[in-house]
C-alpha cells in the first residue's frame, strides 16, 4: 500500500489537484475539504479544474461512501475539467458529479494533451 497523498493549488485560475497512492475515508475527506476551500477563491470568476489522478488507487471503501454519491461541490462559473489518468476507467466513480453540473470533462493520459485541451478553454498550465 502506498500513502495517500494530494495536493491542491491554485495557477492562473485552474485549480490544479495532484492525487496519488491508495486512498482511504480520511484522505477523501480531507482532501475535499481543501479543494473546496481552493475553488471558494475563485468561485466568482471563469475557472478550470486540472487533476492529475496518476497512481491514485480509491478502494471498494471509498468508491461505495454514500457522500461519494450525493456530495456536490459548488461549481460556479467553472468552465472546465481535466483528468489526467493511467486509464479511462480510473475516477469513474466520480465522473457523474462534473456530468451533472454540466461542465465539460476530458479525460486523457498525455499531459500534453491536457494542455491543449485546457488552452481551448483559455486556461493555462
Amino acid at each position: 500500500m502506498t500513502q495517500p497523498t494530494y495536493i491542491v493549488e491554485l495557477i492562473n485560475n485552474i485549480v490544479v489537484v495532484k492525487i496519488s497512492g491508495d486512498w482511504n475515508v480520511q484522505a477523501d475527506i480531507g482532501y475535499l475539504t481543501v479543494l473546496d476551500e481552493t475553488i471558494s477563491r475563485v468561485r466568482n470568476d471563469r475557472w478550470a479544474l486540472f487533476a492529475d489522478l496518476r497512481g491514485w488507487r480509491a478502494s471498494e471503501e471509498v468508491i461505495n461512501l454514500k457522500h461519494n454519491l450525493t456530495i456536490q461541490l459548488a461549481r460556479n462559473n467553472q468552465q472546465a475539467e481535466c483528468w489526467l489518468v493511467d486509464n479511462m476507467e480510473q475516477g469513474k466513480h466520480i465522473q457523474h458529479h462534473i456530468e451533472n453540473a454540466g461542465v465539460p470533462l476530458y479525460k486523457c493520459v498525455s499531459k500534453q494533451d491536457a494542455e491543449k485541451w485546457l488552452m481551448q478553454y483559455g486556461f493555462y498550465l
